[in-house]
């Protein structure tokens, strides 16, 4: 199987696509941040006092749901997504956050009167975060985060006796609370560690593998930073 595929509980490779992949979603915020940010060498020895008033941070991250799968023969919880964040820092500890995520997928399958059936439930959201900054050091920053995210849940489901899947989806707003410590690697650039967390209420179609109900998540991330 090729570097750029990703293995289906089937045994089928699907090719990945490189937006939604870690090592395409850190190349990106690499390049968008050599472009937009001087040169480390050249920076001076600034902290987290320098003011600065907004910041766009992208992460790479892996997602873990807390899903049901009863009576599923293969179940994968785990998968890899992204953030996207923008930020109006308002005071010296407090800022508004714009996230946009990508969270994963359930992927199941099982044994049924049709024959194999395969499952899947893709999560993608779009919140608002306000977090509260605290400079542990020179260098080092913790934030703490709450706010609220529209959570975007798209079902696929495939049966063995038809050849075309059958798809749906639904929005839900849900809570989102988060953790980060950075590391300011000079003035206009940091690195990132995130723990995320939100629980949305899954609505499976009838027969589907995935089970429904409160579902939380927890997505772990790791990024840059630039601010301006």
């Amino acid at each position: 199987m090729g570097k750029g595929s990703k293995e289906g509980l089937t045994g089928v490779a699907y090719p990945a696509k490189a937006w939604t992949s870690p090592a395409g979603a850190v190349g990106a915020a690499l390049a968008a941040l050599v472009l937009c940010a001087p040169a480390v060498g050249q920076a001076q020895a600034g902290g987290w006092e320098t003011p600065r008033s907004f910041s766009l941070g992208l992460a790479a991250a892996a997602t873990h749901w807390r899903a049901g799968c009863s009576g599923a023969t293969a179940c994968d919880r785990n998968d890899t997504g992204w953030r996207l964040t923008g930020a109006w820092q308002f005071a010296p500890q407090g800022a508004l956050e714009l996230v946009a995520s990508d969270q994963g997928r359930v992927r199941a399958e099982a044994l049924g009167d049709q024959g194999l059936r395969s499952s899947e439930v893709h999560v993608r959201g779009l919140g608002v975060n306000l977090a509260w900054l605290l400079p542990l050091t020179p260098q080092w920053q913790f934030a703490a985060r709450a706010g609220v995210v529209g959570n975007r849940a798209r079902w696929t489901e495939t049966v063995a006796t038809s050849l075309s899947p059958e798809e749906s989806s639904r929005t839900r707003t849900d809570p989102a609370l988060g953790l980060g410590l950075s590391w300011r690697l000079s003035p206009s650039v940091s690195i990132d560690g995130r723990l995320d967390w939100t629980s949305t209420r899954l609505a499976p179609p009838a027969q589907s593998v995935i089970g429904g109900g409160s579902t939380p998540s927890h997505q772990w991330g790791l990024g840059l930073t630039g601010y301006f």
